[in-house]
């Protein structure tokens, strides 16, 4: 019988109550932790729901079949995102219009690298897996036919045994509707999009004409939203890099290096670094990636105007553009190709004293249809070389207004000699900044590119805009004739009227010059508060004679500020960040400053008077942010974070200035970017170990992913025994990196780090299988057989569908699941005990036994341990090394194994490594399980099994 749950404040006696057919799959429609739904439909019908005056009662079912055959029967009044047949419009009522357009995939392993993007040749005679009955199956069928294919057809009853079934190899790849943006699979195939609508029974003509009459009204009123739905639930997963053809794969293992042009003067999206020569901004970053990606190499070609990277490609003589706009050289069109862009980048208008002139400037190769749009008809354009030239023409009164990309001018403002000028951001124009490539040039390489591009994440490019933005801007003789031309004629006046006066004057005017510059700044468009520039400059000047340690630095941003953006708009979110800089002054004390460096990242001087002082500061200010009417009225939370650094010169750092600030900032940035996952405001102290640390745990995770593909990940096997018999009745599967390049790497210094990346998990499940197949094999030899115990870390207490998974996978390999134990360590239990509860339970109903490990460590007792329906009990070592040291421990360590035994739960004593300590516990209960160094080490298979034919391992042998 399902069940119907209402979502919470949904009850109002005056709205329509609509019965919604649910059923869980994946990011189209999910149960969250709390009991609410989530997912695009849920979000969907919530925004219909406001205009059709409804409230929903979510009724589960099994699978999409039963939810299918409730609103045929009329159980259910509506069910979304289903595909339409005459059959079906038989069977049901179909809304008028779709909810979405969404294509099939094919999809693989994420680390099965033994199929390309639809390498057709590979596909036949592949497993592929589909939903018996479904559209998907049928269009699967029909692709495979048209591209000369024959694959190996097996059909599930359900998406989440498919999953299973992929994942555990019995499949090979699995054909369905596209899973959406976290999709933990590769797509090596994309084919038939149609359109997905929602059915209604055929009584309920009235429920389908109030959900047609809402949609309408949506679409008028805000006709993007569907889109920008679709995008978040089904876009691209950008945490995986891309997969190419066969034939692009090709292409990329004979490539010669490609040459590229950029414009040398556009900071931050792309210039040349004034100290090193070479190319830097976004622009590099993004060739970075792309070549890491790809294995590419690269020749960069500065120009000195824009306009001279079109001319380049169009002639051929470089392969590729970097920040080609895409409605922009119209007269090239034919002669350069686009990928998709990179990097939208507003327009910014930027004006001087005369706002109202229609003198514009642009620089070349800039004159956009955004820019055009904005034109009146008396205006004057005039092209200039670079943006900076346009900006120079402003203070000249050459020109009364200019436009250029946002990013470039918010750069050319932090620069003194530009604070006269005002900037606003043109929101509705922007432009699509992305790669020209060469007419000539193979055309594989442009698919090659654009996919790149697609797999570039938001998250990383605006990393890299932020630290771009934050490279020192270079000052010209230009610059300062320019900002004090007044002072230099009259230096040069008084030259000519007497030496010994001029060398004077020069002398007072250096000085002031000087410190006029340093005191000069630009404020933050935004905010109202201090730029980057300035706060550099200014923070430098006051660190210079400042003791070591008597200030810090902050890198503060705020947690999850992009999604706050998506949930509720931009609005709030500028409003946000300018509340936050108002409580940012409110809370500075003397000689304390901060500045916005972009977005919601802020950098912060603050006063160190030891860790306590600043924590209570940083208390303080958490408990006004979100105090904020912004977040208060919309009942929403946020976390700050932020890395905070000491000022001070060790390490070979002899004097502060800017750049050094801006060494001082990236320490703080590596303080905040090592905080983890958290619900609660942090902040983090930098240690010189930092940067290297995440340098080599960066390395390492790269390694580790390869490794997990090349089965490098073994299981290692500790015997369990019986105190009393010496009797093995049971074995701990331990993972062991056995890596061909650093010999058997500790798991000290890999499962941490699997930890706070989540590759625990899949090691986790590789150990599993492994423990399995063993088991498997060896009762087929008819070999004696002992039950194995795995580890499992907390991540996967927070799936739902682990018990099944896990159940799945024992299934598969056709072993008794008496014959396998569960581990869960006493802390991870005691994070969250309900959820623990009820995982345990379900797994107890699937016949796992189930064990707490390290019991002592935390701060459970066998109180809060008594409603769990826990097998085993394993007692941390301490519990062990304490009992030799005192009878009040050994007293506790009694009342531990005596309630124990009254609850029917089996001790497992670990870190067993002497003969006394197995005397003292067999003294206590001859009915305990040791586990140590005493019996055995952990050891390979083989070894282990030579154990367990013996049966039986006799102390310190």
């Amino acid at each position: 019988m399902p069940s119907a749950l209402a979502e919470d404040g949904a009850a109002s006696t005056d709205k329509r109550v609509v019965r919604v057919a649910f059923y869980e799959n994946g990011d189209y429609q999910y149960t969250k932790n709390e009991g609410t739904h989530g997912g695009f439909t849920v979000d969907y019908l919530n925004e219909v729901g406001r205009y059709a005056d409804w409230t929903y009662n979510f009724v589960s079912y099994p699978n999409w079949e039963s939810a299918f055959a409730a609103v045929q029967a009329g159980e259910a009044d509506l069910l979304p995102l289903v595909y339409f047949s005459e059959e079906r419009a038989r069977q049901v009522r179909f809304s008028s219009s779709p909810l979405c357009d969404l294509y099939s995939t094919l999809n693989v392993r994420e680390n099965d690298k033994r199929f390309a993007y639809e390498d057709f040749a590979a596909f036949t005679g592949m497993r592929v897996g589909v939903i018996a009955g479904s559209e998907d199956a049928r269009s699967f069928t029909a692709y495979a036919a048209e591209h000369g294919f024959t694959p190996e057809l097996v059909s599930y009853e359900t998406t989440e045994a498919l999953f299973d079934a992929l994942n555990n190899g019995t499949l090979d790849a699995i054909a369905m509707t596209h899973l959406g943006s976290n999709s933990p699979f590769r797509i090596v195939a994309q084919f038939d999009p149609a359109p997905l609508f929602a059915i209604f029974p055929l009584d309920r003509a009235d429920v389908a004409a109030e959900f047609d009459k809402a949609t309408d009204e949506l679409m008028l009123r805000d006709p993007d939203f569907a889109t920008l739905l679709c995008d978040r639930y089904f876009g691209i997963n950008t945490d995986q890099d891309p997969v190419f053809t066969a034939d692009e794969y090709a292409y990329l293992a004979s490539a010669p290096t490609l040459r590229v042009a950029y414009d040398a003067h556009r900071a931050p999206l792309a210039y040349t670094d004034p100290e090193t020569g070479a190319f830097a901004g976004v622009g590099a970053r993004l060739f970075e990636d792309i070549s890491r990606i790809t294995g590419l190499s690269f020749e960069f070609v500065p120009t000195e105007v824009h306009a001279e990277v079109m001319s380049l490609l169009a002639e051929g003589e470089v392969d590729i553009g970097c920040g080609v706009a895409r409605d922009l050289d119209h007269e090239s069109k034919g002669l350069i190709t686009t990928t998709g862009p990179y990097l939208r980048d507003p327009l910014a208008v930027v004006v001087g004293a005369n706002s109202d002139g229609n003198r514009v400037g642009v620089p070349q190769g800039f004159m956009s249809d955004d820019v055009a749009g904005n034109l009146r008809d008396t205006d004057e354009i005039t092209r200039l070389d670079t943006p900076k030239a346009c900006f120079d023409a402003l203070l000249a009164d050459e020109v009364d207004r200019v436009y250029v990309d946002t990013h470039v001018a918010s750069y050319l403002m932090a620069e003194p000699q530009y604070s006269p000028l005002s900037m606003a951001t043109l929101t509705n124009y922007a432009n699509d900044l992305s790669l020209g490539v060469t007419a000539s040039a193979d055309p594989r390489l442009v698919r090659i590119l654009d996919r790149c591009v697609q797999y570039t994440s938001e998250s990383k490019m605006t990393t890299w805009l932020s630290e771009s933005s934050l490279s020192v801007h270079p000052t010209s003789l230009m610059d300062i004739l320019r900002q004090y031309p007044l002072e230099i004629i009259l230096g040069l006046f008084l030259l000519f009227c007497c030496v010994s006066a001029v060398g004077y004057y020069l002398s007072r005017t250096k000085v002031r010059t000087a410190r006029r510059i340093e005191e000069l700044s630009f404020t933050d468009p935004l905010t109202g508060g201090w730029s980057l520039a300035r706060f550099r400059s200014l923070v430098s000047e006051q660190l210079r004679e400042a003791p070591d340690g008597r200030y810090a630095l902050l890198y503060l941003d705020i947690k999850r500020f992009k999604s706050f953006n998506a949930a509720f708009g931009y609005t709030a979110g500028y409003e946000l960040l300018k509340d936050l800089a108002r409580t940012l002054h409110d809370l500075s004390r003397e000689d304390e400053h901060f500045a916005r460096i972009t977005a919601d990242e802020f950098a912060v001087l603050v006063r160190w008077d030891g860790w306590d002082d600043f924590i209570t500061h940083f208390a303080e200010l958490d408990r006004r942010f979100n105090e904020l009417p912004v977040l208060t009225e919309l009942s929403h939370r946020l976390s700050l974070q932020a890395g905070v650094c000491l000022v001070d010169r060790t390490h070979g750092v002899e004097r502060i200035d800017a750049q050094t600030i801006m060494e001082f900032m990236d320490c703080a940035r590596y303080a905040r970017d090592s905080i983890g996952e958290t619900s609660q405001s942090t902040a983090v102290l930098y240690n010189d170990g930092m940067k290297e640390r995440d340098i080599a745990e960066r390395a390492l995770v790269a390694a580790a992913h390869d490794a997990l593909a090349g089965g490098e990940f073994t299981a290692f096997y500790q015997p369990k025994v019986e105190l009393a018999t010496n009797r093995i009745v049971g074995f701990e599967a331990l993972a062991r990196w056995e890596s061909p390049e650093r010999g058997l790497v500790p798991p000290d210094e890999f499962i941490p780090l699997f930890e706070k990346t989540g590759l625990v998990k899949e090691l986790d499940l590789q150990v599993f299988k492994q423990a399995c197949a063993r088991i498997h094999e060896r009762l087929e030899a008819g070999a004696p057989m002992a039950r194995i115990a795995c580890n499992f870390s907390r991540l996967h207490l927070l799936d739902d569908g682990f018990p099944d998974h896990l159940k799945a996978l024992v299934d598969s390999y056709g072993v008794p699941v008496e014959l396998l134990e569960l581990e869960l360590t006493e802390n991870i239990v005691m994070e969250d005990l309900d959820r623990a509860e009820s995982v345990c339970r379900r797994l107890k109903d699937l016949g796992f036994r189930i064990s707490i490990d390290d019991f002592g460590s935390g701060y459970s007792s066998l109180g809060t341990l008594q409603d769990l329906p826990i097998d085993v009990l394993k007692l941390d070592r301490t519990f062990l090394m304490s009992s030799e040291s005192g009878e009040r421990s050994k007293t506790i360590l009694e009342g531990v194994v005596g309630i124990a035994e009254r609850l029917h739960v089996t001790i497992v004593v670990e870190g067993v490594e002497t003969c006394e300590q197995a005397a003292m516990l067999l003294q206590l209960d001859d009915g305990i399980i040791a586990q140590g160094f005493l019996y055995s080490r952990p050891v390979p298979r083989a070894a282990s099994d030579q154990q367990m034919d013996a049966g039986v391992l006799e102390p310190g042998a």
